[in-house]
């Protein structure tokens, strides 16, 4: 049955400081979550386990709602508030003791319309391209074969414009992704809070009956979904937590193999093709600006694929220094407290400088966990080596957002508001 929402429109536009101007849906009246392991979660008795609001969580039908609309900021802002309010409804099943994947999703999604677009990129982009021997030298010889035209140096602008061309295109495949990783997932978190509100004890033909809904192409979702329902009657809180630590990282996993080709798309092809026009078409601009026949030289140089050549290991040098510039300057994922940088080692969390990890994760006793671990933690139980060089890479990928996971999971800060604070 479709989960009734009061207003399945997305928030107003953001202002400036990447805030609504107003609330946006069902904020104002959702419950605030409790970070107390022993509060009873929200409409729970003895003979009747927890249930949610109606209204107070995004259906499957608003999931395809939100991701039909055609205005993609206004679509973000509708995912990430989605995304809290799924975090929420999950957290009132599972407890708020630990974050569950929806929980990160929030802040990943906030910072995904914003952390890609910096205004001064463009500029910062050509001040380090001055400074990377690996881009002047061959620019130099460009530069060298324009003179021989009777060409002037190619302007340090037009590699500053190329750069602002190769953001827009991230943009656009990170609201793509943002859209596709929403309408996937989004769509099964919903169906486990419909499905498994009010249940009072594990059951286990009927686990079996949800998950045998998962499509057979996404074997990784469904166990982690399986994990979810687990950790929803454990009991123990060091196995309730590794439960969840496994549930989110699978959804991760999952996440971002699905959302490969965008990050491709964002940070890897399209560099090379927009540097190559926008330079190609400076050269091409200044040789027709000659008179005849000073122009024929350097009009054949174009034909014959002299000025291509040239331009080839200056375009992949840019391109490859636009990837490791996006992942260190851009990518950036800002949650409560704090701004994380994906090219950095994560930070531990305040309070455990010593320790990294939450208490009931400091050690792994599970065996399905420590083996998912070790396949992807390339710093085993430390944080350093988190930061990722290539976030185009999924294994660098993975290797730090599990550390994010297993250091952050039980900070209450995460189930916060993404656009303010509720009212009671």
């Amino acid at each position: 049955m479709k989960t009734p929402l009061p207003n399945p429109r997305a928030p107003e536009r953001p202002t400036e400081s990447g805030e609504p101007t107003h609330p946006p849906r069902n904020e104002l009246r959702l419950p605030a979550p409790s970070c107390d392991p022993a509060a009873e979660p929200t409409g729970s008795s003895p003979l009747q386990g927890p249930r949610v609001e109606p209204g107070t969580y995004p259906s499957p039908e608003d999931v395809r709602h939100i991701c039909a609309m055609k205005d993609l900021v206004v679509r973000n802002q509708a995912v990430t508030q989605s995304y809290s309010d799924l975090s929420n409804a999950v957290g009132q099943l599972l407890g708020t003791e630990n974050a569950n994947w929806s929980t990160f999703a929030t802040w990943a999604s906030k910072q995904a319309g914003v952390s890609i677009r910096g205004e001064d990129m463009p500029r910062f982009f050509t001040d380090v391209l001055k400074g990377l021997d690996g881009v002047t030298r061959p620019l130099s010889q460009v530069d060298d074969l324009l003179r021989k035209l009777g060409l002037p140096a190619l302007p340090l602008a037009d590699i500053g414009s190329a750069g602002n061309d190769a953001i827009q295109n991230v943009s656009l495949a990170i609201s793509e992704g943002n859209k596709r990783v929403f309408e996937e997932v989004g769509q099964e978190l919903s169906r486990f809070v419909a499905t498994f509100q009010g249940d009072t004890q594990y059951d286990t033909a009927k686990v079996a009956q949800y998950l045998s809904e998962f499509p057979a192409d996404k074997p990784v979702l469904e166990e982690a979904f399986g994990h979810y329902a687990q950790a929803m009657f454990e009991t123990d809180p060091k196995k309730k937590a590794e439960l969840m630590l496994l549930a989110n990282n699978k959804v991760g996993l999952h996440e971002q193999r699905r959302l490969q080709p965008q990050i491709e798309q964002a940070l890897n092809a399209p560099m090379k093709e927009t540097f190559h026009g926008i330079l190609r078409q400076t050269i091409e601009a200044q040789i027709n600006a000659l008179p005849f026949p000073a122009n024929l030289a350097g009009k054949a140089a174009l034909k014959s694929g002299v000025v291509d050549a040239a331009l080839g290991p200056v375009v992949e040098r840019m391109a490859s220094a636009f990837r490791r510039l996006a992942t260190e300057h851009m990518m950036k994922l800002a949650v409560p407290g704090s701004a994380l940088k994906l090219g950095n080692d994560l930070p531990p969390p305040p309070g455990m400088e010593s320790t990294l990890f939450p208490p009931h994760l400091r050690t792994i006793e599970s065996p399905e966990l420590r083996k998912l671990l070790a396949q992807f933690d390339k710093s085993p139980d430390s944080l350093e080596g988190s930061g990722a060089e290539d976030w185009s890479r999924l294994d660098q990928r993975m290797n730090y957002i599990i550390d994010l996971f297993r250091s952050r999971q039980s900070d209450p800060a995460l189930f916060d508001p993404p656009f303010g604070q509720r009212v009671a």
